[in-house]
């Protein structure tokens, strides 16, 4: 491609990037940063030296006139001992468009598992398919419908063994009496006494054990995540610290109770170790199944059953839809406009997109190109738009989703519109980059084959420029869906020229 060199240009080179994040709960500004973070730690990586460093700014004539909320900011990435407010060489602002709140809670398990069984299950429908290969399809269909089935079988260990060890439990300490049927059925014995004789009642000392055995499964659960999370607590030596002495505590604490639990003595006998750790797996499956089924089926499928009610009729979840969106777009029109962004006005802007957010940036960009038609938007406030990149999109799933879903079918006029709209937005022609504003958007998709969330673009391949990277799933880390900004490959392009990585979309160099 043509090298513009950032340093060569003959004026300053002021580039936004709008970040829209994907599914699951965000925290604000947390993918805001994140981008601007990873930004500007390969600058200086790519010029070996600290020469770019990240601040906050908060832009005037953001908000409506009478609010007071000051929410929207912007992460600016410049030259270390330029000017913050007014650079006087080229700078990197990152806007969030931050929709993760709009639709929290507006669903549950049971409705997305049905959502996604009413979808797989469509025997009749003759339009929607997922463009992908088989291969593709069969590991995304085994890894989601294996994490359903772990998430259930999890379910039904701990259910089972609740029952197993509360009939073994209330045995022991002559709680029941008269077992019949397997165990089945119990009697109570009224004449049961704490241990020792003394005037505790026994469900005090069962409430010590479980206590102590969910305070050990959190230690366990918390030495998990910090496995996972190491890298990013590598930079925050004091986190780690304050995270160990937590679990240390948490073990201190869940032992000692489980302790004087297994050694107290019971009418008929004392608990024993064999107890407490089934008591202690009992929360450990339960825990994971709890994770696999609210936290990946919920979090990550909730929003996308969300967005992808495309029936303007179902007021809840449409209204929804429209809301994320317009938070997209105003969040494109705050870097193309500036008096709604503290008077920047950038050279370029660039869209960049995680996961469900690559569907929402698409929509959103269609949308103010649609606007730019009807005359509501300056085509050449539009035309700063000159790239858009797609981190693990779910653009051809949430494709199957829309035409599978709902009772409504998409009207003749709209897709048509939209597949010209595509034709006219995008294309995958580097040399896109280094053209003036008013020609098409450049497009890119950044995707692994392993993360099951994402695909190929292959529905609009000739204007979507698709770049696979290679990251592995592994037992400790099996989803690698929020890997892309830490791959070094996603940043930096190859020296063949085959492969075209994100720096040299944002800041190319010579």
């Amino acid at each position: 491609m043509e090298c513009l060199g950032l340093e060569n240009m003959s004026k300053i080179e002021r580039v936004a990037i709008v970040a829209v994040h994907g599914v699951d709960s965000h925290p604000r500004y947390e993918f805001q940063d994140q981008v601007a973070g990873d930004l500007c730690m390969r600058l200086n990586e790519r010029e070996g030296k600290r020469a770019w460093t990240l601040e906050v700014v908060n832009p005037v004539g953001v908000l409506e006139p009478g609010e007071d909320d000051p929410l929207p900011t912007t992460s600016r990435v410049r030259h270390v001992g330029d000017d913050l407010l007014e650079p006087k060489k080229s700078f990197f602002d990152v806007i969030e468009a931050y929709w993760s709140p709009i639709d929290k809670g507006a669903t549950n398990w049971l409705s997305v598992l049905m959502w996604i069984l009413r979808a797989v299950f469509a025997p009749f429908n003759t339009t929607a398919r997922v463009e992908a290969p088989f291969a593709k399809q069969f590991f995304d269909y085994g890894f989601i419908g294996g994490a359903l089935v772990l998430a259930f079988v999890l379910f039904g260990i701990s259910i089972t063994a609740v029952w197993l060890s509360g009939v073994h439990v209330l045995t022991i300490t002559g709680l029941m009496t008269g077992s019949t049927l397997g165990q089945a059925i119990t009697v109570l014995n009224a004449n049961a006494s704490a241990p020792g004789g003394a005037r505790v009642k026994i469900v005090v000392w069962l409430l010590v054990g479980i206590v102590g055995a969910f305070l050990v499964g959190q230690a366990l659960e918390a030495i998990l995540k910090t496995w996972v999370q190491r890298k990013a607590l590598q930079k925050n030596p004091a986190a780690i610290w304050h995270r160990a002495l937590a679990i240390g505590l948490l073990v201190v604490v869940g032992g000692a109770l489980i302790y004087a639990m297994a050694v107290a003595k019971f009418p008929k006998g004392s608990m024993g170790w064999p107890g407490v750790g089934l008591l202690i797996g009992i929360f450990l499956a339960f825990q994971i199944g709890y994770a696999l089924l609210i936290g990946f089926i919920v979090g990550f499928f909730g929003d996308v059953q969300i967005y992808t009610t495309r029936d303007e009729n179902d007021a809840r979840f449409y209204g929804m839809r429209d809301a994320i969106m317009d938070t997209a777009v105003t969040a494109i029109m705050r870097a193309v406009t500036p008096e709604r962004n503290g008077g920047y006005d950038y050279d370029r802007v660039i869209v960049l997109s995680h996961s469900l957010g690559g569907t929402i940036a698409t929509d959103a960009i269609t949308r103010l190109k649609q606007a730019c038609e009807q005359g509501a938007l300056d085509p050449d406030r539009f035309a700063l738009v000159r790239a858009f990149a797609m981190l693990g999109s779910s653009l051809e799933k949430t494709r199957y989703f829309f035409d599978v879903g709902g009772d409504t079918t998409p009207s003749m006029s709209y897709e048509e519109w939209r597949g010209k709209a595509f034709e006219k937005l995008f294309g995958s022609d580097e040399s896109l980059l280094t053209k003036k504003a008013g020609s098409r958007i450049f497009w890119a998709n950044y995707w692994y084959f392993q993360d099951p969330i994402c695909n190929e673009i292959r529905s609009y391949k000739d204007v979507c420029r698709n770049e696979r990277g290679s990251r592995h799933v592994s037992l400790l880390h099996p989803l690698i869906h929020s890997d892309y900004l830490d791959d070094p490959w996603v940043w930096y392009s190859s020296k063949d020229g085959s492969h075209l990585g994100l720096l040299d979309i944002i800041a190319p160099s010579a």
